[in-house]
């Protein structure tokens, strides 16, 4: 189920973050590959704010946050500034990670394809305390909610199976059809196919949940062994560049800005 693409555009030049777009992507369930027909449509980005909105005594928000229905869908719009983004990815978020190589790209820059580059070049182990908090706090929210909803579980199957797949190849993989069974855990597979047929909220019976909760044990055993023999480097080495990029792209949309300003007042 491809996400609507043009649904997500319209809904951000609805809603646009206070600066230019440099990348927006379809996240959630779509990029995971279990969207029901309800999903709701994840918007993360990076947007880029003037540079003359650093020069005063308030920074500029590095957050534009805006949810809502719109068109008959739930639309659940995140952008950071650049600044921001790139702080995160050096800390090792997996989720700056993955709006930066999500397939579902609602628009196309010369910064996106930079980002891709930067972003490979930013991996390191510790995007494994990302994934590994992010499986955990998964599977406790299922136990306390006592729910048993297929979502909670496929979230945790994907979260842990991302990580470790990132961990041992280097490679940004969301999408849970893809890398289940190569890792051996092909009942996954199962709850997905019911999951993009049924609904987000749908439940399962006690008995099921039982069986997909037994793996958790290996799906952590996984992601730290990965975490172990990781050819990544302990910390980033390239934050110089990722800040060398910044300074650059913000030179330049200043001296485009003005120029724009200066050709308005001719005449």
């Amino acid at each position: 189920m491809t996400p609507d693409l043009d649904l997500g555009r319209r809904y951000v030049a609805a809603r646009p973050p206070p600066g230019r777009l440099i990348l927006c992507a379809v996240t959630g369930s779509h990029y995971y590959g279990f969207p029901s027909p309800d999903s709701d449509l994840d918007l993360k980005g990076i947007h880029i704010a003037p540079a003359e909105a650093f020069l005063g005594l308030s920074a500029p928000p590095d957050t534009h946050d805006k949810l809502e229905v719109f068109e008959g869908t739930e639309c659940d719009l995140t952008t950071h500034e650049a600044l921001k983004a790139l702080q995160l990815l050096l800390r090792g978020n997996g989720n700056m990670l993955e709006r930066i190589f999500s397939p579902f790209q609602l628009v196309e820059t010369a910064e996106l394809a930079d980002l891709k580059d930067l972003a490979k070049r930013s991996l390191s182990r510790r995007f494994f305390y990302h994934y590994k908090g992010f499986f955990q706090g998964i599977c406790k929210e299922h136990e306390a909610k006592g729910q048993r909803r297929g979502k909670s579980l496929l979230y945790a199957y994907r979260v842990a199976l991302t990580g470790a797949h990132l961990l041992k190849t280097g490679e940004v993989v969301g999408n849970l059809m893809d890398i289940a069974g190569e890792y051996g855990f092909p009942e996954a597979l199962d709850l997905a196919e019911a999951k993009r047929a049924g609904t987000e909220k749908g439940s399962l019976a006690p008995e099921e949940d039982a069986r997909h909760r037994a793996a958790w044990p290996r799906l952590m055993k996984l992601l730290e062994e990965a975490r172990t023999s990781s050819p990544l480097p302990e910390e980033p080495k390239n934050e110089a560049d990722l800040s060398a990029w910044l300074t650059e792209t913000r030179a330049r949309e200043l001296v485009a800005r003005r120029g724009l300003h200066g050709a308005a007042g001719i005449g």
